[in-house]
């Protein structure tokens, strides 16, 4: 049987969000406990909330919105491993433990066919960051950007990953489930 390790940080009251942005709400607008037939919920969230991609609309205003994020970057073999070792890195999906760091443009150059970077941090910019180069670097060669992976338990090896994002039409980033197969 084959393990998966599920990579989605949960979405709900009190998830963490960019200070500034929309926190994550939610309510149900039918209630069967009211007599309605059936129990309807609504969320209001920034698109950036948990583990998500971010479109190159999030980056720059000619960049693509999140409904154009290539499906075939989002499924297939993929490394997980700590920041520190991104050099040995190699494949079309690499995901990195980031421990409160961020990749180097350097490093995103070095990263030969590079199709999807992940990272379990925020972004895979320093928080700080006001020019978005890793964003930048990763678009310039065409990979797609996922945030906010849930890593802490995953093992450091080869994986196929599953990553796919809410096709939401003309936003910056798009809400993920990724999961990982054990090879």
């Amino acid at each position: 049987m084959t393990r998966i390790w599920d990579i989605t940080r949960p979405v709900g009251p009190g998830s963490w969000v960019w200070p500034g942005d929309r926190a994550f709400e939610s309510a149900l607008t039918w209630k069967m406990t009211e007599g309605a037939s059936c129990n309807v919920g609504q969320v209001t969230m920034s698109c950036h909330t948990g583990t998500h991609m971010d479109a190159p609309f999030h980056f720059s205003p000619r960049g693509e919105t999140a409904e154009s994020i290539p499906l075939e970057a989002c499924v297939g073999p993929c490394i997980v491993l700590p920041i520190d070792s991104l050099d040995r890195a190699t494949g079309e999906r690499v995901l990195v433990r980031a421990a409160g760091g961020a990749p180097t443009v350097a490093q995103v150059e070095r990263l030969a066919g590079l199709r999807l970077f992940g990272t379990d941090g925020p972004s895979v910019d320093p928080v700080a960051s006001k020019t978005l180069d890793a964003h930048h670097a990763l678009w310039k060669k065409g990979a797609v950007i996922l945030e906010g992976l849930d890593l802490s338990n995953v093992p450091d090896g080869e994986y196929q990953l599953v990553a796919l994002p809410v096709k939401l039409v003309g936003m910056d980033a798009a809400p993920v489930r990724a999961i990982l197969l054990e090879k």
